[in-house]
């Protein structure tokens, strides 16, 4: 033998026997070696057995670790962290109450806080059990919690996934920020760049963040990179890119978008029909204003004006290339009364008020002849929520009022929901004015649940207090309904948690003036609980 021994090789020679085999030990492979001076050359079957012993014991007790290079430290963090009680707070509410986390996680974002060290693994551990609480937690991490993120796949997926939602205009994963370069994209001349290299290889969040900065600074140069990909990309990742024209959208986009109607990905053809429709003048547009019109005019009866509907003909293949949906099955609206919603629903609503010269008010107060009044309203409702048109959502939610009064109660809770998307349209001071008023006719029933879960966090002290008041007049009562027992958790996460009046004293309270049921005093006690906790935290803060 003429190399180093290893077990194997000192087995074969015992088995054959050294007088057959000699054994000349050059040496002993492994950890052993550095020990192979102590054999006694004069001895061949001595050497063999404590070779034999060197390397089983060496083997037994493992490798000798290799010298490691220890990770680069986490880059340090100049914004200040929650201290040590917002810290335990924010940990019992990720054990316990995953909402109430991302409110804390929010409020510490707000006050330009990061979450302390010790609590990042909990954190990171919620933020992956709780798709809720990806953004809020991503928000306070840090440099030392992104640093951390990349020490675990979970965490690492977590995170990229937060990327890929995100509409961040800088290099994503790679620390360069592209937003502020100059000039127009380079094409080929550009390609061995670290920027175009984000935009070949980089995930989706990177390589929409990268198209994005590109757009700002050059919009055609981002329409013409994309086209010249487009059938490279696969079907996410086109519907994905196409939104990134949504900045900067003129006219020249428009014969792009237009091709894309065609594509084979319905979620792409989602996003340019939405895109087509907010251009003004578009072709797309056009088509639209052309089906509804001919589906709804004013006419005459008698002295007074009415919306005349006339139904459509079933949809054509223009139509279903323009997105408009066919009825589903089992629908109530079905055939051509579901198309005359959808035609209406794509026009833009100036052009009601601007072609038939009234206003949105005086529009649906109109008679509908011919029974089809809830399929117009249904598409103006729609429309105001698609186009985000506050005076139209106004006028409807309106319109619903006066209508909810005499319509049976359980027309007024399917209506609820409804009404909830128009109030989002709405802007916040109307919002809370439209909940008061919800609250104040149904009491705290589902529809004031879903009104008042429209307005933002936390309630102006107005809207406070007439909750307060109902919730009041239902302890007192001893016989809370239903929508009491929905509206405290909204109550808990919405109520004021500042300033001088403390709510959650309030709450407890309610619980004493009895005879309020057993499940009425848990759920008092439990919201004011929530509303101490938030208290603590936000004095925290500040």
């Amino acid at each position: 033998m003429t190399g180093p021994a290893g077990y194997d090789e000192l087995v074969a020679a015992a088995t054959v026997g050294l007088d057959r085999r000699p054994l000349r030990l050059a040496g002993l492979a492994g950890p052993a070696a550095a020990h192979a001076g102590v054999l006694d050359a004069a001895d061949p079957a001595a050497a063999l057995l404590e070779a034999a012993a060197l390397l089983s014991s060496a083997r037994r007790a493992g490798l000798r670790p290799a010298s490691a290079t220890p990770p680069a430290p986490a880059p340090a963090d100049t914004t200040p962290a929650l201290s040590a009680v917002a810290s335990a707070i924010l940990a019992d509410a990720l054990r316990s109450d995953p909402e109430l986390a991302a409110d804390l996680l929010a409020a510490a974002a707000a006050a330009g806080r990061r979450a302390a060290p010790p609590v990042l693994p909990e954190l990171l551990d919620a933020a992956v059990r709780h798709r809720a609480l990806r953004q809020p937690a991503s928000a306070v991490l840090g440099e030392r919690g992104r640093w951390l993120a990349g020490y675990r796949e979970d965490w690492r997926r977590m995170m990229a996934a937060v990327t890929d939602n995100s509409n961040s205009g800088t290099g994503i994963g790679n620390g360069t920020d592209i937003s502020s370069g100059t000039g127009s994209h380079a094409g080929a001349d550009n390609t061995n760049s670290e920027e175009d290299e984000s935009w070949r290889t980089g995930g989706r969040g990177e390589r929409r963040a990268w198209l994005a900065a590109l757009r700002r600074r050059d919009p055609a140069a981002a329409r013409e990179l994309l086209a010249a990909g487009w059938d490279t990309e696969t079907g996410d990742d086109r519907a994905d890119l196409l939104a990134v024209l949504a900045a900067g959208l003129s006219p020249a986009d428009e014969p792009f978008l237009e091709s894309a109607l065609d594509d084979r990905k319905q979620a792409v053809r989602q996003v340019a029909g939405r895109l087509l429709a907010a251009l003004p003048g578009s072709a797309f547009t056009a088509r639209a204003i052309a089906r509804g019109t001919a589906v709804l005019s004013v006419g005459r009866r008698g002295l007074r004006p009415v919306l005349t509907v006339t139904l459509p003909a079933e949809r054509d293949a223009a139509a279903a290339r323009d997105g408009v949906p066919a009825a589903p099955a089992g629908a109530v609206a079905r055939g051509r009364a579901w198309l005359v919603i959808q035609y209406i629903a794509g026009v833009p609503l100036a052009e009601w008020t601007a072609r038939l010269g009234l206003s949105p008010a005086r529009l649906l107060a109109l008679a509908v002849p011919g029974g089809f009044g809830a399929e117009v309203h249904a598409g103006w409702r729609k429309a105001a929520v698609t186009q985000r048109d506050a005076a139209w959502a106004a006028a409807l939610l309106s319109a619903a009022a006066a209508e909810a009064d005499s319509a049976p109660p359980a027309a007024r809770a399917a209506a609820a929901s409804a009404d909830t998307e128009l109030a989002m349209v709405l802007p916040s001071a109307e919002r809370v004015a439209w909940a008061q008023r919800i609250l104040s006719r149904a009491g705290p029933g589902p529809q004031a649940a879903a009104a008042l879960a429209a307005c933002r966090s936390p309630w102006p002290a107005s809207l406070a207090d007439a909750v307060l008041a109902q919730l009041a007049r239902g302890a007192r009562s001893g016989r809370p309904s239903r929508g009491m027992l929905v509206i405290l958790p909204l109550a808990a996460r919405m109520l004021p948690a500042s300033g001088d009046r403390d709510y959650a004293a309030d709450l407890r309270a309610l619980a004493l003036t009895g005879p309020a049921s057993g499940d009425l005093l848990s759920r008092l006690h439990r919201a004011a609980d929530v509303i101490a906790c938030r208290r603590r935290f936000l004095q925290e803060l500040h």
